[in-house]
């Protein structure tokens, strides 16, 4: 009697019989099959999203027209929800029939984003398959205790900020578990961001807000030739108490990108001078471990190199109790060993201790490395 089980060709829209089962309290379970979204879908609080590993859900055309338009979104942002869970099935974003809008950067329409979580407690996405996504794949923000599970991510068509997991600020108490991008070049930017600071009038960054992002594990990333693994964004708000460990693969830009988006087209602070006199941001807590990891050199099929490969793991962010450890970076066919294994760069006073010898970082000098491995290092800004 709670559920309600849609098959190819059961109703004559298949959104409007999701939403309408979503709205009634209804468990949704979307049987094997093909299905065509042409309209986007809310979910209340308590809704349940079940599709079976077979069930193919991909977005019409010209559906995401509007800034609040969203392949999945849940249905009271403002005031908050609780209590969603989505998942199985693959959902395909379809960007060649849904583009962001012409116009620039600060274009007002579709974000391009396909999942969109905003103010929710509770929330679970489990063993989903996104693709084709216009922008970033699945968005969160104000979002706490949340499970990220088993997810795929693939493209036949990769666009520029083509996050996987994104979280904005506000968000807390969460994993994020077992995320793999399927073919080179996916994600085409960040496989998992957490930007506690962002260019908040972006086109794709609208409807997120700035604010800390605490208590966050991350773990078992997969992908080849993904942009960047993990990027730590903190300028003014704090990052603090994550745990990331496991990450296998190669990368075309960093593995782990804590440089404030130092170069970025829409800047969060005036390079000349900082929001604090040792640098940006906070990163408080943070371990990293395991990683196995190299730089891809070889380019996405059919696109131009969008970056030169900068060192591994870029720390230009202020740190407080920062541990890495178990980091290898594995053979491959290509010769990387001009692109450094890490940098801590724009952090005055700030020590680095690497495998038993302290440096301190001198005004207006980086400190690098490019040793094929590192058991333990820790990166301290004194005064945090």
């Amino acid at each position: 009697m709670n559920d309600h089980t849609i098959q190819p060709g059961s109703s004559s829209d298949f959104a409007t019989d999701v939403q309408k089962a979503l709205d009634s309290g209804q468990t949704v379970r979307i049987t094997a099959g093909t299905y065509v979204i042409t309209k986007p879908i809310t979910l209340p609080s308590g809704a349940r999203l079940v599709a079976d590993p077979g069930a193919k859900m991909k977005l019409a055309d010209a559906v995401c027209r509007n800034a609040n338009d969203y392949v999945l979104q849940n249905a009271n942002p403002e005031s908050g929800n609780s209590e969603i869970h989505v998942s199985g099935g693959t959902w395909d974003g379809n960007n060649r029939g849904n583009p962001r809008p012409e116009g620039g950067l600060f274009a007002d329409g579709y974000t391009g984003a396909m999942f969109h979580f905003e103010n929710v407690r509770g929330l679970h996405v489990e063993s989903v398959v996104m693709r084709n996504a216009e922008a970033y794949h699945l968005r969160m923000t104000g979002v706490s205790d949340f499970l990220i599970d088993d997810i795929s991510f693939d493209s036949d068509r990769i666009r520029h900020n083509n996050d996987g997991v994104h979280l904005g600020g506000n968000c807390s108490d969460g994993v994020i578990r077992d995320i793999r991008g399927l073919r080179f070049g996916v994600t085409g930017d960040d496989l998992v961001a957490l930007n506690a600071d962002d260019g908040l009038t972006r086109n794709e960054v609208r409807g997120m807000q700035a604010g800390p992002i605490r208590r966050v594990r991350i773990e078992k990333l997969r992908a080849t030739g993904v942009h960047c693994f993990v990027r730590l964004l903190s300028v003014h708000s704090p990052i603090e108490d994550i745990y990331i460990e496991d990450i296998e693969g190669t990368t075309r830009h960093t593995v782990i990108n804590c440089d404030g988006c130092r170069g970025c087209r829409v800047q969060l602070f005036d390079p000349d001078a900082p929001p604090f006199p040792d640098g940006i941001g906070t990163l408080r807590n943070i371990t990293i471990r395991s990683l196995r990891v190299n730089t891809a050199l070889e380019t996405i099929p059919g696109q131009a190199p969008t970056h030169d490969p900068v060192p591994l793991l870029r720390l230009e962010t202020r740190c407080a109790n920062v541990v890495i450890e178990d980091v290898t970076r594995i053979k491959t066919a290509e010769d990387t060993s001009a692109i450094p294994t890490f940098v801590v760069d724009h952090l005055p006073g700030t020590i680095v201790h690497i495998d038993g010898t302290d440096t301190t970082v001198s005004a207006g000098e980086a400190m690098q490395s490019w040793a094929p491995r590192i058991n333990r290092m820790t990166v301290e800004t004194p005064g945090l």
